[in-house]
């Protein structure tokens, strides 16, 4: 097993979210895994970019050098994007992404 991990958030649920992005930061900021990807999808964008508290937690993950990746065909669905990449995100097509870094070894961790 490798000590690369990919952080996929899914879930709109603000209590799911806050726990997948405080271990995020906590991933980052304690250097727990050699590298990390963060992935946004779907419902957890509009609740990420709508959440003040939930905002703050992605600000610390960016300053600690990770950028998410924020799903552009949900955010857009969503209406979400253009407040995504003001957050700091990357937003585009992740599909692919997403399935390079499995391929690659990352190791999903799904909330």
């Amino acid at each position: 097993m490798t000590d690369e991990l990919a952080v996929i958030l899914a879930s709109g649920d603000r209590k799911v979210l806050e726990m997948g992005l405080v271990y995020a930061r906590n991933v980052v900021a304690r250097g727990w895994m050699k590298e990390m990807k963060l992935f946004f999808f779907g419902p957890s964008e509009v609740t990420i970019a709508t959440d003040p508290d939930l905002r703050e937690l992605v600000e610390a993950i960016i300053q600690g050098g990770t950028v998410p990746l924020a799903c552009k065909w949900c955010s857009d669905k969503y209406g979400v994007s253009d407040m995504l990449l003001a957050l700091g995100c990357e937003v585009e097509y992740i599909g692919s992404p997403v399935s390079e870094a499995i391929k690659a070894g990352y190791t999903p961790m799904t909330w």
